[in-house]
């Protein structure tokens, strides 16, 4: 498994990222995967980091993209598959398609977050009764694991 016991073996073997943040998204992983791999002062084992790939992808049939193949997904998957990884103890990092399903949000509704949304007499938003608890549960598990052992990439098309 390439880059599992040395990080900077994939790095130097991985294609240059094209994106304007190449440098932050790099740094990020970085971060992430040596978080990850080192043994914390509080005796705590690393975790083994497994990637996910969710959301339709889009692959260029050339190089000057004019012309490509695009498949389409939700990412109920890859997030279900994400939420049971992190339950598992590992750590995840999370590719996706923008738009696509997200880690904990599967089972929020799939209508624009307006929709389950109200404003109270004192014009204070808040979560729309008939769906407090889902979005609570939703919340509370992505709490749990957020910035601690879930990274987010969000994929593009060049």
């Amino acid at each position: 498994m390439l880059g599992a016991e040395d990080p900077e073996s994939f790095f130097a073997t991985a294609p240059p990222l094209r994106d304007a943040d190449a440098d932050a998204v790099r740094t990020k992983l970085q971060e992430f995967i040596a978080r990850n791999s080192i043994i914390s002062a509080g005796g705590v084992d690393r975790r083994p980091i497994v990637c996910v790939t969710s959301g339709g992808t889009t692959v260029p049939l050339e190089q000057r993209c004019i012309r490509y193949i695009d498949n389409f997904s939700s990412g109920h998957r890859g997030a279900a598959s994400t939420e049971y990884i992190l339950k598992a103890g590992y750590a995840v990092i999370f590719l996706h398609r923008r738009g696509s399903c997200q880690p904990y949000c599967r089972f929020l509704p799939d209508d624009s977050f307006l929709k389950f949304l109200d404003v109270n007499e004192e014009s204070k938003v808040q979560v729309a009764e008939s769906h407090q608890t889902t979005v609570k549960e939703s919340i509370w598990h992505y709490c749990k694991v957020e910035h601690k052992i879930i990274h987010c990439l969000s994929k593009v098309a060049h």
